[in-house]
């Protein structure tokens, strides 16, 4: 079947095409709104996101090309499974980064997008790699628990509160990482909670544990809670400019902080187009427009 008869029948059909992708196994539905697009509504993406009745993922990333003339930028939107949106999502941004350039919304490797963090870059540096520079928005502070341990709390796009704890392979957290991101002190936004274990020479990967606001879970992996670890190791414990994470999945997520206690972290890891499919819009309830109505890509554009 050529490619114009089968986006005649997937448009007669009222077909959501995706991709499912994962960054170091927090996974997410990628879907490109250059050409067509859908309302996506709250719980159109509860939804989608569900894994024992839709698709399934831990959030949506919808992703368009910018039409602001002479622009390359990508237009990315990110939503949590629970429907909230989010301004950043560091896994998420790799994700896009690999969807952008392998779907030719890109010619080029290195890509700028457009998101409610900002401008922010990725680069696909090799099969299944991608680099990427989160900024941080809110320089990290102590503050002690009543649990009687040190919380430190800032933000990289999104609020983390980052806490260390021994035993964490085998540890609960998410008793206390439910206490944390609905803590009194950090209302009404709340947080994302991480959990460290590490040495104290850090010649071995940090541990981290992440139990994510809008997931309200433990996933397998935070990418802006690995950048805001990777800030707190560096400022309270003296940790050198180059790390490596191991996230629950298994995999090594590597930090870079260019001038030390720096207030922009590189990091790179992991970034896998698990498949491609398509699914049935109703199902979803999704009301379809055109690309020139979509109202993703035109909040981003007129902030350009």
């Amino acid at each position: 079947m050529g490619a114009v008869n089968r986006k005649r029948l997937e448009a007669e059909l009222n077909l959501l095409k995706f991709s499912k992708m994962s960054g170091a196994g927090n996974d997410f539905v990628v879907v490109d709104c250059s050409e067509s697009a859908y309302v996506f509504t709250a719980d159109a993406i509860r939804k989608i996101c569900d894994r024992r009745r839709g698709i399934g993922a831990d959030g949506l990333i919808l992703l368009s090309k910018s039409r602001v003339p002479g622009c390359n930028q990508v237009v990315m939107e990110f939503f949590n499974c629970d429907g909230s949106k989010a301004e950043l999502c560091g896994n998420g941004l790799r994700c896009a980064g690999l969807f952008a350039y392998e779907h030719s919304l890109t010619r080029e490797p290195s890509i700028t997008f457009a998101t409610g963090g900002g401008e922010l870059a990725a680069e696909v540096i090799g099969t299944d790699l991608v680099r990427i520079e989160l900024p941080v928005t809110e320089d990290f502070e102590a503050h002690e628990h009543t649990a009687g341990y040190t919380v430190f709390k800032g933000a990289v796009g999104v609020p983390h509160a980052v806490v260390r704890m021994d035993g964490l392979e085998r540890a609960d957290i998410l008793r206390p990482g439910r206490d944390l991101r609905y803590h009194a002190a950090f209302a009404p936004a709340g947080v994302n909670v991480d959990f460290l274990e590490f040495g104290h020479d850090f010649s071995e990967p940090v541990l981290i544990r992440t139990y994510e606001r809008g997931v309200e879970d433990e996933t397998l992996a935070c990418g802006t809670g690995i950048a805001s670890s990777a800030r707190v190791l560096a400022k309270f414990f003296h940790a050198p400019a180059d790390l490596t994470f191991r996230t629950r999945s298994g995999d090594l997520v590597k930090t870079h902080l260019p001038d030390g206690n720096s207030a922009r972290i590189i990091l790179t890891g992991p970034a896998v187009e698990v498949y491609r499919g398509t699914a049935s819009a109703d199902r979803f309830e999704l009301a379809s427009v055109t690309a020139a109505d979509s109202p993703y890509s035109k909040e981003k554009d007129s902030q350009s």
